[in-house]
C-alpha cells in the first residue's frame, strides 16, 4: 500500500498567551507550508519503521527492542520518537508491518539560503534540499514539528486502520497531542497540532489533566491510555476563515526567539501580579473575540452586501488602514487588531517579556502605513522571529515591492504562503514520483 498524507503550519494570529488558558478563546489561521509523508509497507514478521528525510540527508529506523521502541543507531529525534512510542503503544497488538515513511517539508518552514531545488517527475511538487541535518537549519516559526508529528501519526493510524480520514481525525488529533507533548516534555497549548489535523480554527484548548499520565517515559495504565485517545476532548476546533478578499502576509525577520523564556516570563509576572495580570489578560481577551466576530461579521457582510463589500476592498487596496472610514465592518476589523496590539504591547512593558520588542514595534508601526495593510501583530508568544499583517489580496505585490525598496523594511523576508482550510489530507502519490 501507499500513501501520501500533509499537514499544514499556523501562524497564531488572535490568543497569544491566553491561548494556555482553557477558558480563552484564539484565532489559528493554517498555511500553506506542509510537511508531507509518503508511505509504503508489507507484512514482516515484527514491525518495523524506516523515516528519511533526503531533504535534510536523515534517516531513523525504529524497532520494539526490550518492550521500548528503539532507534537502531541511537539517533536523536525526539519528535519521530515519541511519535512513534505513542502510535505503536495505542496499536500493541497488531500483526507486523515493515513501514517505509519518506517526509518531505515545504520550503516556508526553514531558511531557504544554501538549497537546491528538486522537482517530482511530474512537476507537481518542489522541494528544497539542504543537504545537511534539521538540527543545522534555522526555522522560520510555523509550527514544523507539529506538523511533522501530526502527519507523520496519521501515516502510522492508517497503516492499521482502513477508514476514511474525516473519521480517524479525533484519533489522529489526540494521539498527536499527547506524542507532541511528550516529545517536548510538557503540555503545550495545543493550537498547533490542532491546526495541522483540523485546518484554521477557532480554537480553545483541552484541559491538560486529560493527557497528563501519559506523556512521562513509563506509561502504565494502557486501558486508560486507549480509552483516551478514542474518546471526544473538551475542546473547540470550529473550522474558520478569513473574508473574501483578506490574506495573512507572514513576513520572516530571522531574528529568533525562545517561546518557552517568553512564557516563563509571562506566567511568573501575572502570578505575582494576579488582580493586574487578570485585569490586562480580560483586556486581551476582549480584543482577540473583537477580531474573531469581525471576521464573522464581514463574512456576513460580503454575502448581504456583495457591491458595497467589494467597494470597500478597492477603498483599502489604495489607502492605508483608515478607522474613518464609511466602511463600519471595516473600521471595526481595524481597530480590533490595533486593540490586541496595544494590550500585547503592555504586556511586554508589565512582563519584561519580548512579546512585541521594540524592533518588531518599529517595522508594524511603518508597514501599517502602507495602502493595503489593515494591520498587523507579532504572531504567537511574540519575539524576533516574524511578523503577520492582515491585508488586501491584490496589494500583496506592491506591497513586497515597496517594503524591499524600504532601508527599515527590507530586512522582512515575505513568505509566499497562503490561508489553508484544510488540515490533513491526501495527496495523490503520482506526484512524489522522482523524489525518493
Amino acid at each position: 500500500m501507499s500513501q501520501v498524507f500533509s499537514a499544514p503550519g499556523k501562524a497564531l494570529i488572535a490568543g497569544g498567551y491566553l491561548v494556555l488558558d482553557p477558558i480563552y478563546s484564539s484565532y489559528v489561521t493554517a498555511l500553506s507550508a506542509r510537511t508531507h509523508a509518503a508511505v509504503k509497507s508489507e507484512a514482516n514478521d515484527s514491525t518495523v519503521i524506516h523515516i528519511s528525510s533526503p531533504q535534510f540527508d536523515s534517516d531513523w529506523t525504529y524497532q520494539l527492542t526490550g518492550g521500548k521502541w528503539t532507534e537502531i543507531e541511537g539517533k536523536k529525534n525526539p519528535f519521530l520518537q515519541s511519535t512513534v512510542e505513542i502510535v505503536m503503544k495505542y496499536f500493541d497488538d497488531v500483526e507486523g508491518k515493515k513501514i517505509d515513511i519518506t517526509i518531505f517539508s515545504d520550503p516556508g518552514f526553514h531558511t531557504q539560503d544554501n538549497t537546491t531545488t528538486k522537482k517530482s517527475t511530474n512537476g507537481q511538487k518542489r522541494f528544497l534540499y539542504h543537504g545537511r541535518p534539521i538540527t543545522e537549519v534555522a526555522k522560520t516559526g510555523l509550527g514544523s514539528s507539529a506538523s511533522l508529528v501530526s502527519v507523520v501519526t496519521t501515516v502510522l493510524v492508517t497503516q492499521f486502520i482502513e477508514e476514511d480520514i474525516e473519521k480517524l481525525k479525533n484519533l489522529i488529533h489526540n494521539l498527536g497531542q499527547i506524542a507532541h507533548c511528550k516529545a517536548q516534555k510538557k503540555i503545550g497549548s495545543g493550537f498547533d497540532v490542532c491546526t495541522a489535523v483540523f485546518g484554521s480554527i477557532n480554537y480553545r484548548r483541552f484541559k491538560p489533566e486529560v493527557i497528563n499520565d501519559f506523556i512521562n517515559d513509563d506509561l502504565i495504565d494502557v486501558q486508560k491510555f486507549k480509552a483516551t485517545a478514542k474518546a471526544s476532548w473538551d475542546f473547540q476546533h470550529d473550522s474558520s476563515a478569513l473574508p473574501p478578499h483578506l490574506k495573512i502576509l507572514m513576513g520572516d525577520i530571522k531574528g529568533g526567539s525562545e517561546t518557552p523564556k517568553l512564557v516563563n516570563l509571562v506566567l511568573g509576572w501575572k502570578k505575582s501580579n494576579p488582580e493586574e495580570g487578570l485585569e490586562l489578560f480580560t483586556n486581551l481577551n476582549n480584543a482577540n473575540l473583537s477580531f474573531i466576530k469581525c471576521l464573522e461579521r464581514l463574512h456576513a457582510y460580503y454575502n448581504s452586501n456583495r457591491e458595497q463589500y467589494l467597494e470597500a476592498i478597492e477603498f483599502y487596496k489604495a489607502n492605508a488602514s483608515s478607522t474613518e472610514s464609511k466602511f463600519t465592518e471595516f473600521n471595526q476589523l481595524i481597530k480590533s487588531i490595533k486593540s490586541m496590539r496595544f494590550y500585547l504591547k503592555q504586556l511586554t512593558v508589565k512582563s519584561k517579556a519580548d512579546i512585541e520588542p521594540e524592533s518588531q514595534t518599529v517595522l508594524l508601526d511603518e508597514v501599517t502605513t502602507l495602502p493595503g495593510v489593515l494591520g498587523g501583530v507579532v504572531p504567537g508568544a511574540g519575539g524576533y522571529d516574524a511578523i503577520s499583517l492582515v491585508v488586501i489580496d491584490s496589494s500583496i505585490p506592491s506591497i513586497i515591492d515597496t517594503t524591499a525598496k524600504d532601508q527599515t523594511l527590507k530586512v522582512v523576508d515575505w513568505l509566499d504562503l497562503e490561508e489553508e482550510s484544510s488540515g490533513i489530507v491526501e495527496e495523490n502519490f503520482d506526484d512524489y514520483l522522482g523524489l525518493f
